[in-house]
């Protein structure tokens, strides 16, 4: 295995220790720094796979966690839809401007919310279609990039939700995108030709599951939530530096 390959070993260790005490962050943040190694295509085939396999032991585990009424009326529809939508636009549009706009879109997102909960400004109420439309974003931003946990953060903020029952519930709409998107990845014959590498990266799962479920039971609602803002900061600067040349 390449050095490249190493240092994608460790940049998924850090993801996927987020999704662990999160329940989101893998995806976008593996996709961030190994975009520094790897263009996003060659990258999707791996990531994807590896989510499908943390997000099914995340929800064998907190299966008792899940809002489920949440989960079939607010999330997955509108998710799938973008969703399969981002993978259509994936064929035909910029990567690097996309990619560009989104992680600016997740940054002001990010500081505008750290802002607010360090300010104490209570969040008002959305109209309607407010939630529904965000979270159809966040369907074609996971189309395109495999990362729609930001968006999907953004249009939940009209909710007031538990941070366990926060994780469980992300994990779910993880789980079922990708397994579609892995499903046509396979398809397509992306996945066989890095199996080994997928493989390889089970063990750091592990360890990743293990050490951030230490870290979810140690915090309160409010470091949970500094920590997600934190973790999209992160990640979206770390892609916005991707796309300067």
């Amino acid at each position: 295995m390449s050095w490249e390959f190493v240092v994608l070993g460790i940049f998924v260790g850090i993801a996927f220790t987020s999704e662990s005490i999160t329940g989101f962050g893998s995806i976008v943040i593996a996709v961030a720094l190994g975009s520094l190694l790897f263009p996003i295509p060659q990258l999707l085939p791996i990531l994807v796979p590896l989510s499908v396999f943390m997000s099914s032991a995340l929800f064998i585990r907190f299966f008792r966690d899940i809002d489920f009424r949440l989960l079939f009326k607010r999330m997955l529809p509108f998710m799938l839809a973008g969703m399969l939508l981002g993978i259509a636009l994936l064929q035909v549009l910029s990567s690097d401007a996309l990619k560009a706009a989104f992680a600016v879109l997740v940054l002001w997102f990010a500081l505008r919310e750290w802002y607010k909960l360090q300010r104490g400004i209570i969040t008002r109420p959305k109209p309607v279609w407010w939630q529904p439309w965000w979270t159809f974003c966040a369907g074609i931003t996971h189309g395109l990039f495999a990362s729609g946990g930001p968006l999907l953060v953004y249009s939940m903020n009209t909710f007031a939700i538990a941070k366990a029952n926060f994780r469980a519930t992300l994990v779910c709409v993880w789980l079922g995108l990708n397994l579609t998107y892995s499903a046509i990845m396979w398809q397509q014959g992306l996945i066989q030709p890095v199996l080994p590498v997928i493989l390889a990266y089970l063990p750091v799962l592990a360890i990743a599951f293990w050490l951030g479920h230490r870290i979810h039971k140690r915090v309160n609602e409010r470091q949970f939530k500094q920590i997600v803002y934190a973790l999209l900061t992160f990640s979206a600067s770390a892609m916005l530096l991707s796309t300067i040349p």
